[in-house]
């Protein structure tokens, strides 16, 4: 409802200003929704002198800053590419995100010393009707906050957002635990108050461990997922004339702005001018999607008797050594004495195969002499 009312285009998530005004939102929703809630939580926490209120009060408070850092990481990353960073600046996202994260942390490292302070030396507590309304009010908004951070986060694809929406997710559960102490100290009259705000510290501290690991992933550089690799490789195999891809790297610089390169394999017979025809017809489609693609042309001999068996002999071979090992860029140079295979070969990157190993296994096991020059090759996905 709120992206509806207030973000126009919203279901044009791949315009930037779109993506834009999404944090835009969500960050103002944060700010109101947090400041209601922290300041009232906030003065609930000093009435009842309860350190684990204080704790889910500050914590709300907090939220406003990640807010605020939502809406200045949107709109930094938004800007266009220039001279110096023709790449643009989309990956600024991630790195609010991962401050967001450390923000939390730091938030629950240091209301752990306040709750041990408190186990150590506990003060007596006013609990009344009051503090449970207001508790269950925030409750309730808490919930609202999550479902919206969560939408907006799936709809554009945030690692941000997610982070704002996990924050969201923890509010609730160390509020609800809050509660659930109140009402246990009311009944039996036991101050565990001390022992929850640790133990809501300790659960906020882990969130956003996992959280930062989470944001840093993109930020080092991770493995396109196999979804993403299976859409360009059938993209690109439905064109007519393409044989097959290999030695495919995603580079990515933010939330859907990726950039592709990929070498593709075409009948040798195919002239020139047609190959360079097909490259960029394919690198245009794929521009019209928002993905920059380079490609690669690799010629393959077709129906020749000759290599196709010293190919078929060689990954046999290669198979037996590990059966996912393949090998592509295959070709073969005849001397007057001597036949030169060269190929490259890829390997599982769990696996630690030297070039001198492959050869040696080669020589081994196959019967005829050749001389091998191979290039080590690492899977794409």
């Amino acid at each position: 409802m709120i992206k509806k009312l207030f973000i126009k285009n919203y279901k044009n998530t791949n315009d930037k200003n779109v993506r834009n005004n999404y944090g835009k939102v969500s960050g103002v929703f944060g700010i109101i929704t947090n400041a209601i809630l922290g300041i009232i939580k906030l003065l609930i926490g000093i009435l009842s002198n309860s350190i684990s209120i204080i704790v889910d009060a500050v914590n709300s408070l907090s939220d406003m800053v990640t807010s605020i850092l939502t809406i200045i990481g949107f709109k930094l990353s938004s800007k266009k590419p220039n001279h110096k960073h023709p790449y643009g600046y989309a990956r600024y996202e991630y790195v609010f995100g991962l401050f967001i994260s450390i923000f939390m942390l730091a938030v629950g490292i240091i209301f752990i010393k306040e709750s041990i302070t408190k186990i150590l030396k506990p003060e007596s507590l006013e609990i009344n009707t009051l503090t449970f309304v207001i508790l269950i009010i925030s409750i309730i908004l808490k919930i609202i906050q999550m479902i919206v951070y969560f939408d907006f986060a799936n709809s554009i694809k945030s690692k941000t957002l997610k982070a704002n929406a996990v924050d969201t997710r923890n509010d609730i559960l160390t509020t609800t635990s809050i509660l659930i102490s109140m009402i246990i100290m009311k009944i039996f009259n036991v101050n565990i108050d001390g022992y929850v705000g640790l133990l809501v510290s300790l659960f906020v501290v882990y969130s956003s461990y996992k959280m930062i690991r989470e944001v840093l992933e993109p930020i080092i550089g991770i493995i396109p997922s196999k979804d993403q690799v299976n859409k360009i490789k059938s993209k690109i195999m439905s064109y007519d004339c393409v044989l097959g891809i290999h030695d495919l790297v995603i580079h990515n610089y933010g939330v859907g702005n990726d950039f592709v390169i990929v070498h593709i394999e075409v009948d040798s017979n195919l002239t020139m001018i047609k190959a360079h025809d097909l490259i960029d017809e394919i690198e245009n489609d794929f521009k019209k999607e928002g993905i920059d693609l380079t490609i690669h042309m690799d010629p393959v001999i077709i129906g020749d008797k000759k290599l196709d068996k010293i190919k078929k002999m060689i990954d046999i071979s290669l198979k037996k050594l590990d059966k996912k090992i393949s090998i592509h860029d295959f070709r073969i140079i005849e001397g007057k004495y001597q036949t030169k295979v060269l190929f490259d070969c890829v390997i599982p990157y769990e696996k630690e195969y030297t070039k001198k190993q492959l050869i040696k296994h080669l020589i081994n096991d196959i019967p005829e002499k050749y001389i091998y020059d191979i290039e080590i090759d690492r899977p794409f996905c």
